[in-house]
């Protein structure tokens, strides 16, 4: 069952696919500026460049605008954007070295926020702690708990970008969130860790 907000979105999604492909620049420079930011944060996890990641995501959007009739509004525009870039991503990435190399270890969704010193130091700790118990999840793991919490895809869509079932999805999901609490039990109180 969709949410108010998937449902706001695909609405939204919906509207800017039919006036893109009426040649409503618009629209397309709205959908840009939304999805710009995160896709470009996406495809830095693999490629590790700030401007290969933006100059990747731009040759989507420049594909999107020069075949603009193909578009479909079928709901699902967000998840064929992200699989779009991750597939640009995968072509550079094998033209520049031959192979996939997909690391992620930029976790810079996990900020800290302003303590005192001591509340520093603990909450340095802490995301340290995190971001290793992250490092830690296998390849696949660590890209379905990523694209959930830092890029908040559905399961249904982390599935499709993925070419994965949405159960393994929620299987996968499921392990890292208890290799997670298992790793930080020490920094959680145990009335909050649930097994």
């Amino acid at each position: 069952m969709k949410s108010s907000v998937d449902k706001d979105r695909i609405k939204r999604e919906t509207r800017w696919v039919k006036e893109i492909q009426k040649g409503k620049r618009d629209s397309f420079k709205a959908l840009y500026q939304f999805y710009y930011p995160r896709l470009s944060q996406f495809v830095f996890r693999y490629v590790k460049s700030k401007a290969i990641a933006e100059d990747l995501v731009h040759n989507v959007f420049h594909n999107i605008w020069k075949n603009r009739n193909n578009l479909k509004a079928n709901g699902k525009l967000r998840a064929y954007l992200y699989t779009a870039v991750r597939n640009q991503s995968f072509k550079f990435l094998n033209r520049r070295k031959g192979q996939l190399q997909t690391t992620f270890d930029d976790l810079s969704f996990l900020e800290s926020r302003e303590a005192n010193p001591e509340e520093q130091i603990n909450g340095k700790e802490f995301e340290e702690a995190i971001q290793s118990a992250i490092r830690e999840l296998p390849k696949r793991r660590r890209a379905v708990f990523l694209m959930s919490r830092e890029d908040d895809l559905t399961y249904r869509e982390i599935a499709e970008v993925l070419e994965i079932s949405v159960k393994t999805v929620e299987t996968q999901m499921s392990r890292s969130l208890k290799h997670l609490r298992h790793r930080l039990a020490h920094f959680i109180s145990s009335e909050n860790v649930s097994t």
